[in-house]
């Protein structure tokens, strides 16, 4: 996009009122930023957007004239340039290729997907892709991104691994980033001029790049190569690939964790150690026995390894050298820890074998490191019992039919399925799989296998209500996940609720939207927090106010939520009483943090 030079037409200062809304709308974009470290970037009275001459692209500056991030279409659809990136880059979701690759994509190419570097556990390992999903490029050996861009396939595309797949919207070398300085975040990026290598430093700081970090001209190859393997010389390994992988006992770091007399206080481990600890945590106390199996990887993680985390740390398994969850997973998996389904590239918990000797050796390595055995009570907020001895709230995805999709109807109605209940997705998918082996459109082997469409299933996931073009035609045969991805479509997701002595509750759409929101705010001469989404939770939100009214000596109001259809409602309390809120609803119903989301 930015392979020619471009001129600035106007720039403005952005208002109050215009740089919050943009921070709210980035805090969105980029869940995994944190909002402390978007208020450092863009700081009050000091951003700028820049308009460019004979185009919609829209920069956004410091007040050094240091483009952070880019709108290419002015749609509020921000992308982090390379200068951010850097400086965060775990940020957004990757995708790796070889060295060898980089030279195309340096010259302006968009990212083909043969060029992958496919993870161990298979396209799974990317997780969940979609059409215009922001993401960033990085070679091989090297932990600096060289471009940025959006997916142009869907998750069934991306697993044919054919054909053009991102499209590049910003990289290494073009103009935006002579504009952001011409910055070389480490020897990697200057080594060669064509192309992206190896290097394992990461100590990147704008404005004063390491020696290794410096062009070509000024620093010689083979001192470029000397800095680089001194850098990846320091890299810590895997304690999951030293302990299990070798068979061997940790080593390095990891042995200092456990050294008689030498353990290293937590908040000093390393994330391989954290990513370790919470898992142990979560499968010893979070989740002592199988009842909560299967579990998808992004609910262990966020709701059992997070807050398992010892206090004064943070867990991120993209600072880990697993990089993503499943990759994590996917070690346990190979080791014989644990088993695991990836359907649709969703990836779950099947199984975990609580007497492996991996575990075992886990619990010997943290027994006698600082501060753990004080954390085990900490591990608790998430996990299955609370202080009080309740369990924490249970959360189930299910579907159920949309009401305006009417041929899959009569596909649930064959297999004795009602239209109008609620269904897992195991459930759903094995009617389209059972209605597929009934009538012998498909042999059913394996994850994948063509399937043969009977007019059934062409009413069923192809046609629509009203009328239909009349040259319109539809396929004979379609791969098995691609009819999933259909059938999925004409589904509705909802959540189901479970809190101890309370009837279950299940809402329209995906289990983060019923997050318990909270929000810090001020209202005249006043803090206040309110508090919504508790009604998901079976709670009376009146009965809840009287007792918190009480209990906390405060000003409790109760109002509708806004909306039309919306029969809920939203308690404000006077003060910021979050952590007060948390405590109450912890030691009363067994709801933890894991399950509510706090906003300033």
């Amino acid at each position: 996009m930015y392979k020619k030079p471009f001129a600035v037409q106007q720039q403005n200062l952005l208002s109050k009122k215009d740089l919050k809304g943009l921070k709210v709308q980035l805090a969105e974009q980029y869940p995994a930023l944190d909002p402390k470290v978007i208020d450092a970037l863009l700081p009050d009275g000091q951003v700028k957007l820049l308009k460019l001459v004979d185009s919609r692209c829209v920069l956004y500056v410091t007040g050094e004239q240091t483009p952070l991030f880019f709108d290419p279409e002015g749609r509020s659809d921000f992308f982090p340039t390379l200068h951010t990136l850097w400086l965060h880059p775990n940020m957004m979701p990757e995708l790796t290729i070889h060295a060898q690759v980089s030279k195309f994509v340096l010259n302006g190419a968009d990212l083909m997907l043969p060029g992958l570097i496919v993870p161990a556990n298979g396209v799974a390992g990317f997780g969940s892709v979609s059409k215009g999903q922001k993401r960033c490029i990085t070679c091989e050996g090297n932990p600096y991104p060289i471009a940025v861009g959006k997916m142009l396939v869907n998750q069934s595309q991306m697993e044919k691994l054919k054909g053009k797949g991102l499209e590049v919207l910003h990289v290494f070398k073009d103009t935006l980033w002579e504009f952001s300085g011409k910055a070389f975040p480490n020897a990697g990026f200057s080594e060669k001029e064509d192309e992206i290598t190896s290097c394992g430093d990461a100590s990147y700081v704008p404005g004063e790049a390491p020696a290794a970090a410096k062009s070509a001209d000024e620093l010689p190859p083979a001192a470029a190569e000397k800095t680089c393997a001194e850098a990846a010389k320091g890299t810590e390994s895997s304690p999951i690939a030293a302990s299990v992988d070798g068979g061997a006992s940790p080593t390095g770091d990891a042995a200092k964790v456990s050294a008689p007399g030498g353990a290293r206080a937590a908040e000093d481990w390393s994330q391989d150690d954290l990513c370790d600890f919470c898992f142990l945590q979560a499968f010893r106390v979070s989740i002592p026995d199988d009842k909560l199996l299967p579990i998808e990887a992004s609910e262990l993680y966020e709701k059992h390894m997070k807050p398992s985390r010892p206090e004064g740390t943070t867990l991120d398994v993209k600072k880990s050298s697993h990089k993503q969850i499943g990759k994590f997973l996917n070690s346990l998996r190979k080791a014989k820890v644990i088993e695991v389904t990836d359907k649709k590239g969703v990836i779950s918990v099947t199984k975990v074998v609580r007497d492996h000797k991996f575990l075992a050796q886990l619990e010997g390595k943290f027994a006698d490191a600082s501060a753990v055995s004080a954390e085990l009570t900490v591990g608790n907020a998430s996990a299955a019992t609370s202080s009080t001895g309740l369990p924490p709230p249970l959360v189930t995805s299910m579907w159920k039919l949309k009401s305006d999709v009417k041929g899959l109807e009569e596909l649930f109605k064959i297999m004795g399925k009602n239209k109008n209940d609620f269904h897992s997705w195991e459930v759903s998918r094995g009617v389209l799989l059972d209605y597929i082996k009934k009538e012998g459109l498909g042999d059913g082997s394996g994850d994948d296998f063509n399937v043969k469409l009977n007019e059934a299933l062409t009413l069923a996931l192809y046609r629509t209500a009203g009328g239909q073009k009349k040259d319109l035609t539809f396929p004979d045969a379609v791969s098995f996940r691609e009819l999933e991805e259909i059938m999925q479509s004409r589904m509705q997701e909802h959540t189901t609720i479970e809190v101890a002595g309370l009837p279950p509750v299940t809402r329209k759409g995906p289990s983060e939207h019923w997050l318990i929101e909270v929000s810090l705010s001020r209202k005249g001469a006043h803090n206040v927090t309110k508090v919504c989404n508790l009604e998901a939770y079976g709670l009376d939100v009146p009965t809840l106010g009287d007792e918190l009214k009480k209990k906390l000596n405060c000003n409790v109001n109760i109002e509708p939520m806004p909306g039309k259809n919306s029969k809920d409602n939203c308690m404000t309390l006077q003060g910021h009483a979050d952590k007060e809120l948390s405590e109450f609803l912890q030691q009363k119903y067994g709801i933890t943090k894991a399950f509510m989301s706090v906003k300033q």
